[in-house]
């Protein structure tokens, strides 16, 4: 049986440092290398990256690149290349990516039953940032993404390394220019019945963000561009509910029963004790301080206080230990279990106020916030 041509897409901006460990990787794979076009579409290159391109293209004869002195944007560089690509398989990867684990095909006996594959992602624990989105990664491609696997209907897509059939994308029309362009064609592909899948046959490593300024930037973007697509697809994620109504309660569930418990312990489980204590200090207080102090430190205030700070480290502790668990179990594994305290303080409440903020920035202005991206 003939194997199909595959073209691979490196859309980059600037620079890259894993690019040539990269194709260096895809190489290595049995896949036959005569079959294998490697397109480097890259905006606004620096010049050692530049001259380190015209090496690799010199070096390996199946190289193509696609330079722009400008910069036209993920988007543009992406279907820039497919256009000359002459692969009847596609697959992309990011700038940032580590092919950590190939196996071509695999893949390309997977689009035979498929119609995009999703590679398996990992972030690398580095820094204290990188641990977090290591966990948020983690909770996403080890727990929800398999069983979205089940319905093959594609609703989300990281398109920092995918497969899909050249045929398909032409059918889409490519990426669109929006935010995230790559959840845009995987609900484009699924409204017309094109079949998902999420592959451990590549496994990538992706470098954590460098700072939280950059984070947030990156945040904004994601959660602004999730507006785009439910105002864009709303009809399909819809029918994707309604015909997936029991792995879509599934998810629901595996994301909010924290907060359901947390609501339950809120709503029936007496809280007495707390207001004991304030009675108990209260009464240490009077023999202490200034009854003018006493007027405003009453029982009722010392309880309140005691409440909210009881509330708030009771969703730390219910939250923290149940993403915990869930990572350890599915991955097998112990982790740092004070990263998963910071993550629920910290990461989970600020992605949220993020997500508020596009909301709300959007219902007034009716437009994204301003970011440092070019779709």
């Amino acid at each position: 049986m003939d194997l199909p041509k595959i073209s691979i897409i490196f859309p980059i901006y600037k620079k890259s440092k894993y690019l040539e460990y990269n194709i260096q990787k895809i190489l290595e794979d049995p896949y036959p290398n005569d079959l294998k076009e490697i397109i480097i579409s890259i905006d606004s290159p620096e010049d050692d990256f530049l001259n380190k391109l015209i090496e690799l293209k010199n070096k390996y004869k199946n190289i193509t690149l696609v330079i722009s002195k400008d910069r036209r944007g993920k988007v543009s560089a992406t279907n820039d290349a497919v256009k000359i690509s002459s692969g009847e398989i596609l697959f992309f990867f990011d700038a940032d990516v580590i092919i950590d684990y190939i196996n071509i095909n695999d893949i390309v006996n997977e689009l035979k039953e498929y119609d995009i594959i999703e590679f398996y992602k990992e972030i690398i624990k580095k820094g204290w940032l990188g641990y977090l989105m290591f966990i948020e990664f983690s909770s996403y491609f080890d727990i929800i993404d398999p069983i979205l696997n089940k319905t093959k209907r594609p609703l989300f897509l990281n398109g920092s390394g995918f497969a899909t059939k050249k045929i398909i994308w032409n059918d889409v029309r490519g990426y669109s220019r929006v935010y995230v362009e790559d959840v845009d064609f995987a609900m484009k592909a699924g409204k017309k019945g094109y079949k998902y899948h999420m592959s451990t046959n590549v496994k990538l490593l992706i470098e954590p963000l460098k700072g939280l300024r950059q984070w947030i930037e990156q945040r904004k973007r994601w959660s602004f561009g999730l507006i785009e697509v439910i105002l864009n697809h709303l009809d399909y994620m819809v029918d994707f509910f309604i015909h997936n109504m029991l792995t879509s309660i599934l998810i629901l569930l595996i994301l909010y029963l924290p907060y359901l418990i947390w609501t339950y312990i809120y709503i029936y489980l007496p809280a007495s004790f707390l207001y004991q204590i304030a009675i108990d200090i209260y009464k240490s207080l009077s023999n202490n301080v200034s009854f003018i102090y006493l007027i405003i430190l009453n029982p009722s205030s010392i309880f309140k206080v005691f409440n909210i700070l009881y509330l708030t480290l009771l969703y730390i502790l219910i939250t923290s230990s149940y993403i915990y668990l869930l990572i350890s179990i599915k991955r097998k594994k112990l982790y740092n279990f004070l990263s998963f305290i910071l993550f629920s303080i910290l990461y989970i409440p600020l992605y949220e106020i993020i997500i508020i903020y596009d909301i709300i920035y959007y219902g007034i202005f009716e437009r994204a916030p301003k970011m440092n991206w070019k779709v």
